[in-house]
């Protein structure tokens, strides 16, 4: 097999979860995008640096997709940071564009939530429902204390209006 084929399956398995994992961390469609294509272009371009003796493809590409919101956010000259729990990004969506591209009305609704969350809520509800994770996994990629990300977890999901949405997160 080659390179190229190589790089297009690991590029065709991990594409969504590096646009799910932008996504919820920015809401904007246009900027998820150019992020996630940035990703995947610094990847391919250092891939001969990739040692799968030091870590996991997965592993390094999340990490590259981690650097490159940091930069994202440098570029922005936002003060928020990727840690900072406190921090409140002004979030700018096209309602219209994302609501034309989420066909179910539950998942509108979803959508509409998150953007009430704050930055480390969302990623929670990311890497519990969308990736799967325990509470233990996600205390380790958050660096957070386990009973932390429970507590947070369960308010985050108390703060879902909904029992629709509630439902939906089930």
């Amino acid at each position: 097999m080659t390179h190229v084929k190589a790089f297009e399956e690991l590029y065709e398995e991990y594409f969504p979860k590096i646009y799910n994992y932008i996504f919820y961390r920015i809401l904007r469609r246009e900027d998820t995008e150019d992020l996630v294509s940035e990703t995947f272009m610094k990847a391919a371009k250092n891939m001969h640096r990739f040692d799968e003796k030091k870590a996991s493809f997965k592993t390094w590409i999340f990490h590259i997709a981690k650097n490159t919101l940091t930069d994202f956010y440098r570029k922005q000259k936002k003060e928020a940071s990727l840690d900072d729990e406190n921090a409140r990004v002004e979030i700018a969506v096209d309602f219209d564009v994302q609501f034309d591209r989420i066909a179910l009305p539950k998942r509108r609704a979803l959508l509409r939530e998150l953007m009430g969350l704050k930055e480390k809520e969302r990623m929670i509800l990311y890497y519990r429902y969308f990736e799967g994770y325990k509470n233990r996994e996600i205390a380790k990629r958050l660096g957070m204390n386990e009973s932390t990300v429970g507590t947070v977890l369960g308010r985050t999901l108390k703060k879902l209006r909904t029992e629709e949405i509630r439902d939906l997160m089930d």
